[in-house]
């Protein structure tokens, strides 16, 4: 479908935030923690789609808004588009968050890119009466960016690898500050960041872990996106991109 784009900012250093028009999308079945695979460019480049995970879904605006990094030829193209403009867009895709409603207290956990598909969730979980504490993590200061949006749910933790900004290191030193008081975890971010929760935690806490990859089709029918799982080899973009605490096996 085409999209319509409404805005398109810069947040932070690389990061861009987007609002698009979606008319047609069905708000009911929009799960927190799926994603649009997005087309940019002309022709045959750039060749593949760009899988953008959800910030938040606006149900009344019929409006969904993604944030992105510049990574690439793909995200830098995006960062060009102007209001007015369209995109190619397939989805929302991928299984999403389940969103609990017997956690009374539940961590909010991102790093980096990992941190947009927390906020419709953590929306979700506050509409239901849960409390909310969400960590995020960041390279350094210039790279923050969303600590007022998560604000608006609870209380917020920064962590940032060289220290200019809350906590000086990662998300885990930031959770280990923190303390272990909480029912559930839903975390997003880096390989490494995911496995240290899922050692933590896998054995003491509900969670939910949503995993980044590069994905070509999007829709789980050219099998590019495999991960190693206690069941088997399973689809990050059609089985996930969310699993459950300790169900990914780590090489």
């Amino acid at each position: 479908m085409k999209m319509k784009i409404l805005t398109n900012e810069s947040i932070a250093k690389k990061v861009f935030r987007m609002k698009l028009s979606a008319e047609e999308v069905d708000f009911k079945t929009l799960s927190p923690g799926t994603f649009l695979n997005i087309r940019v460019g002309k022709g045959m480049e750039p060749l593949l789609r760009r899988p953008i995970s959800i910030f938040d879904a606006d149900e009344k605006e019929k409006t969904l808004t993604i944030i992105y990094k510049v990574l690439g030829r793909g995200t830098e193209l995006m960062s060009f588009l102007k209001e007015g403009e369209h995109l190619d867009v397939l989805g929302p895709l991928g299984t999403g968050f389940p969103v609990q409603d017997e956690s009374r207290k539940v961590l909010l956990a991102g790093g980096g890119v990992g941190v947009p598909p927390l906020y419709e969730l953590g929306k979700r979980l506050r509409e239901n009466g849960v409390e909310i504490v969400t960590v995020l993590g960041f390279r350094d200061e210039a790279s923050v960016f969303c600590q007022k949006d998560f604000l608006k749910l609870g209380k917020v933790l920064i962590a940032t690898e060289d220290g200019s900004v809350g906590v000086e290191g990662y998300v885990t030193d930031a959770i280990r500050e923190m303390g272990e008081d909480f029912d559930t975890l839903y975390a997003c971010g880096p390989r490494a960041m995911l496995r240290s929760l899922d050692e933590a935690y896998q054995d003491k806490k509900k969670g939910y872990l949503s995993f980044e990859e590069r994905m070509a089709c999007g829709i789980g029918a050219c099998y590019g996106c495999m991960t190693e799982t206690k069941d088997g080899l399973k689809r990050v973009c059609k089985d996930g991109p969310v699993f459950r605490l300790g169900e990914v096996v780590y090489e």
